[in-house]
């Protein structure tokens, strides 16, 4: 009798589909310079939205961490991730190119064949996946690391590593130590933190213990609440003394519009934290939830396409006004839910081929030779 497969939890599996949703509304706001377009209390609501969404990316590598720290390191997944990117690049690149959408030089073409981001021509691609391939391929030795470590040490180079890449260069706006979050650093200090509430979990706190679920949940957003007002407060200072010469307040301008709102802000790592730990108090299991986020990841690569972003983006007719509110939240909808047909198509169709013994025998090979290497 075959054994039935257990279906995993679906509470971090929902947490990665909130992710994508808040990803593609951050880029709605980011490529359609919202920020520069509105003016006022519209400014300041996107201003707070923006914030909420710049969870998204710190979320994805809290729960890698969560997760990766006692598991095994897998050639495949690295050929997988890849392979998938590779899919995307090219397709976009022949699709833009033999349609005349986009004149795309062979030194351009060239670079489309190697696996990593670049920033040539068309501008850039795909900078997160860099970042996530080169974090997987340092994860064993940073788990050996984390098996070493006492839950003191874990907990005392999760905090030091936060003060070091997260504090310094925010409150000195990257004039000690330079760091904008799109860095590897980065990823290594949110996958240490991550692997540490993965490892120690906090409801097992002997603190939170006497708690019940709903009141843990309560302290967990009502400090996520508290966390956006302290992200918001400095431009609504800012903008209340917009016509006042005080030198505080061109810093506290400066602090707002590079730093509080980027991914290494002091505030946006707390709230990521506290994201990830209210997910964790889910428990629940849907196989529709896990197949939706099992697409997630081809989701970014078919919305964030930087042939497609500039093809939309230059064409899309974004208004300053109250409007753009629900046009945001239903291109995004749309994005989502056409991303993920494509990478559905696109599974499909990758299972019909990893099932070949050609591409099983090459996979093969190279997994036998990494190894032996």
């Amino acid at each position: 009798m075959k054994e039935k497969k257990l279906e995993r939890n679906s509470n971090f599996e929902l947490m990665r589909i909130v992710s994508m949703f808040l990803i593609i509304m951050w880029h709605f706001i980011f490529h359609g310079s919202l920020l520069n377009k509105t003016t006022g209390s519209l400014n300041t609501f996107i201003h707070f939205i923006y914030i909420i969404m710049s969870i998204h990316v710190n979320s994805f590598v809290l729960v890698s961490g969560y997760f990766q720290y006692n598991k095994k390191f897998k050639v495949k997944k690295v050929i997988s991730l890849i392979l998938i990117t590779w899919f995307y690049k090219l397709l976009y690149a022949i699709i833009f190119g033999a349609t005349g959408m986009a004149k795309i030089s062979i030194t351009e073409m060239l670079f489309f064949f190697q696996p990593f981001n670049f920033n040539y021509g068309h501008g850039e691609f795909y900078w997160f996946i860099n970042m996530y391939l080169f974090l997987y391929l340092l994860s064993p030795f940073l788990n050996k690391l984390i098996q070493v470590l006492s839950q003191k040490q874990h907990k005392y180079l999760a905090i030091l590593l936060f003060i070091m890449l997260s504090v310094v260069p925010t409150v000195t706006l990257n004039q000690t130590l330079v760091n904008n979050g799109y860095t590897i650093q980065t990823f290594v200090m949110l996958y240490i933190i991550g692997a540490y509430f993965g490892k120690y979990k906090l409801k097992d706190n002997y603190h939170f213990k006497r708690y019940s679920k709903n009141k843990y949940q309560f302290i967990i957003i009502v400090l996520f609440i508290f966390s956006l007002f302290m992200s918001i407060i400095p431009k609504i200072i800012s903008d209340y003394f917009s016509t006042s010469n005080l030198e505080i307040l061109d810093y506290i301008r400066y602090l707002f519009g590079l730093k509080l709102i980027d991914y290494i802000s002091p505030v946006i790592i707390i709230e990521s934290i506290l994201y990830l730990l209210l997910f964790e108090t889910f428990n629940f299991k849907s196989k529709f939830i896990n197949k939706v986020s099992s697409l997630t990841f081809g989701i970014y690569l078919v919305h964030e396409n930087n042939f497609l972003v500039q093809y939309i983006f230059n064409r899309l007719p974004i208004a300053g006004n109250i409007s753009v509110i629900p046009e945001m939240f239903c291109f995004s909808i749309v994005v989502f839910i056409l991303s993920a047909i494509v990478e559905y198509i696109r599974q499909v169709l990758a299972k019909v081929v990893t099932k070949t013994k050609a591409y099983q025998k090459l996979s093969q090979r190279i997994s036998n030779y990494v190894a032996n290497f």
